[in-house]
Order: structure tokens, then C-alpha cells, then sequence
């Protein structure tokens, strides 16, 4: 009963199956064109998703958010720092690979300053993930997911400490929500 309660109570847990079938898709392909009509270069796409590194955080950290990638509007991919390193992805791929995705517009966004966010997480493209800053022993020249995004708007990298860890459901935050999809429910969502 115990366990019950902990796998189908505690928010980390929610999303650990991903929902599939027709209705799924079209509520997905919904958010997908949310995010290109609202979304702009270098604003974030912090969700709960469906990878094994997204049920880790999510479940270590009691959230229901767990990555945040940054988005190329004018590409339609998402710029991410992964297991793998900083990697682009395609904006269907991520928002498929989404329980749940929030388009966040970071304070300051102007199409200007998007570009410029946008530019600097492309610069990083290639360098490896920061498994160590996730614990507050940052690692110069590698990024985890949200190091990288609140580092493309100007906050500063590399602080010691895991009061320093930049949680992505702090980037919520850190800017105007434009778009929640809210948990994967087969409901379009625009």
C-alpha cells in the first residue's frame, strides 16, 4: 500500500510511462504549434520528460519539472545539454519526449536578446554534460541543462556550492510563462 502510494503520489513520479495513441499525438502536435507561434529564439522549454536522466532528477528532486532546452524558433530545434554533451534536437522530438512542457520567455527577452542567448548557448554545442555541477561542484567548460540557459541570459556559471544549483524548475521563475501544457492528458491543449 506504501508503494502504492509513493509511485502514484509523489509528483517526481508522475510521467515515468509515457502516454501513446492518436489522441496523445494530436495533443502534442497541439503544444508543438503553441511554441512556434509563441515561442522566440533563445526562450526555454523547461519539462517533465520521458528520458531516464528526467526520472532521476524528477524523482530525486520531488519535481514535476526535470530539464529545460533552449529554443531556435527560426530552426525549430531546441539547443539541450544532455548525458551526451550539449546536443540540438529537434523542437518535435523534445515536445514529444514532454509529459509536460512550459515555454518560458526569460526576463529581458527581446527578439535581440534572443538571438544573442541563442547564439551563446550554440557556441557551447559540443562540450561535455556537468555531472558534477549538478551536486554544486561545477565544472568549467561543460554545462547541465539549466547552467546552460540561465548562463545564456548573463547569470553566472560555475559558483560552488549546491545552494548554486540551478534547479529548471527555477527558470519558471525567471521569466513570463507563455505556455503550460500542463500533464500529458490526450486533451488538445492551444
Amino acid at each position: 500500500m506504501v508503494m502504492v502510494f509513493l509511485f502514484n503520489g509523489c509528483v517526481g513520479f508522475q510521467g515515468f510511462i509515457k502516454k501513446t495513441g492518436p489522441e496523445y499525438e494530436a495533443e502534442v502536435r497541439s503544444w508543438q504549434r503553441v511554441i512556434e507561434t509563441r515561442g522566440g529564439n533563445g526562450m526555454w522549454l523547461v519539462n517533465r520528460g520521458y528520458r531516464n536522466g528526467d526520472d532521476i532528477v524528477a524523482i530525486a528532486t520531488f519535481s514535476s519539472l526535470s530539464h529545460v532546452g533552449i529554443l531556435d524558433a527560426d530552426r525549430g530545434v531546441v539547443i539541450e545539454s544532455l548525458w551526451n554533451g550539449n546536443v540540438t534536437n529537434s523542437l518535435a522530438n523534445f515536445v514529444n519526449m514532454s509529459h509536460r512542457v512550459v515555454l518560458v520567455q526569460p526576463e529581458g527577452w527581446t527578439s535581440e536578446t534572443g538571438r544573442e542567448a541563442l547564439a551563446k548557448a550554440r557556441g557551447e554545442l559540443g562540450k561535455k554534460y556537468d555531472f558534477s555541477g549538478l551536486i554544486g561542484l561545477p565544472s568549467s567548460n561543460r554545462w547541465y541543462c539549466s547552467e546552460l540557459a540561465s548562463w545564456c541570459w548573463g547569470r553566472e556559471a560555475n559558483q560552488f556550492g549546491p545552494w548554486n544549483v540551478i534547479h529548471p524548475r527555477r527558470l519558471t521563475k525567471m521569466g513570463k510563462v507563455l505556455f503550460d501544457s500542463g500533464p500529458r492528458d490526450g486533451k488538445i491543449d492551444e
